[in-house]
């Protein structure tokens, strides 16, 4: 009986430690900022009610990016305010896009980490904030990606971390 007690203790201590973790990754002192959504299929019955998301940094252009998106496993992907902005119901929004690409960043402020997916015969950069689930009730469920705005911020270890959706006004 003790030792049923200390496994169920110490498996209660994994997960309060793991979620305290997940918790503070999103307070991290990074600024918020918006990504822009290119349009995707959301339609995925087993996984539940989500948004998929692709973005126009998932295929980043600028700097060195072309090159090591071809030949490395993970990169890193320097975002930045270019100008661009867009329309939300709080009025216009600062877009950040990619502005560089480098193998190694060692930490340095605006780089996230980026995965690289294969995909008919290319790569594309992915940063694990691909879906956005969310309550059955919630009207941005039939958002489509193009229409909204993710609201990021890079945590500690240079992972994007969605916050939130913001849907897009006509401007």
């Amino acid at each position: 009986m003790k030792q049923l007690r200390i496994a169920l203790g110490a498996q209660l201590l994994f997960f309060a430690a793991w979620g305290a973790y997940l918790l503070s990754s999103r307070n991290t002192a990074s600024p918020e900022f918006y990504l822009e959504t290119v349009p995707v299929d959301p339609r995925d019955p087993i996984s539940g009610t989500y948004v998929a998301l692709d973005y126009a940094i998932s295929r980043p252009q600028a700097g060195e990016c072309a090159e090591i998106l071809n030949s490395a496993v993970s990169f890193y992907v320097k975002l930045d305010n270019t100008g661009k902005t867009a329309q939300t119901a709080a009025g216009p929004v600062p877009v950040y896009e990619a502005v560089d690409c480098a193998r190694d960043t060692r930490r340095q402020e605006g780089w996230a980490r980026a995965g690289i997916q294969s995909v008919f015969g290319g790569y594309t950069a992915k940063y694990g904030i691909e879906r956005f689930f969310l309550n059955e009730n919630d009207p941005r469920k039939d958002a489509r990606s193009g229409s909204v705005l993710a609201k990021v911020k890079i945590d500690g270890n240079q992972q994007l971390v969605l916050l939130d959706l913001v849907l897009r006004t006509p401007q």
